[in-house]
């Protein structure tokens, strides 16, 4: 995947913009269900969309500087490891200290954006059922376990709900982005 701008984005922003920016799209409030369902929701929005595409589309961006369908779900990829990732550990460890890995980092020592379409959203889909299968059963006060997070200046505390909310509300963003790709 060739790092690109994103469409129409003006010049480089801020930390703050930034913060505000990631603040507006991840920290949308769901409730433990509407999480669940925009998990268990969004990989078949992408199938919806994605069913008897040629792999030239799939691949190919619609125009210089814009991301492919492919180039869209190498980070979705990247974002669902590390989060669920932080998930496990959340429920399976007594308040871990976790020190975060950017996403967009992780992404560097995966194959994610050079592998065919089909495949990997094959493994996308079979994670997703794994995390949902983990996180379906767990009881309402499972979803408000913490671990301190490190590695992204302060360390925070950070729940399973939150890391959920961050996953669901990052993919509905990129799941509108593919239909975008897939219509234009």
């Amino acid at each position: 995947m060739v790092r690109r701008e994103c469409v129409g984005a003006a010049a480089t922003p801020t930390p703050n913009e930034l913060s505000a920016r990631f603040s507006a799209v991840y920290d949308q409030p769901l409730a433990i269900d509407q999480a669940l369902t925009r998990l268990e929701e969004q990989p078949e929005a992408i199938a919806a969309v994605t069913v008897g595409l040629p792999r030239a589309r799939l691949h190919t961006p619609p125009s210089g500087g814009e991301w492919s369908v492919n180039d869209v779900l190498a980070p979705l990829r990247s974002c669902a490891d590390m989060w669920g990732k932080y998930i496990a550990m959340i429920i399976v460890e007594d308040h871990p200290t976790i020190r975060a890995m950017n996403p967009t980092t992780w992404i560097k020592s995966t194959n994610y954006p050079e592998l065919e379409f089909a495949p990997s959203f094959r493994a996308f889909r079979k994670q997703r059922d794994e995390l949902l299968a983990f996180l379906w059963p767990l009881p309402k006060a499972a979803w408000s376990r913490t671990a301190t997070v490190t590695g992204a200046g302060r360390p925070r505390e950070r729940t399973v709900l939150e890391y959920a909310r961050w996953l669901a509300n990052h993919e509905r963003t990129h799941v509108k982005h593919i239909a975008r790709i897939v219509s234009g």
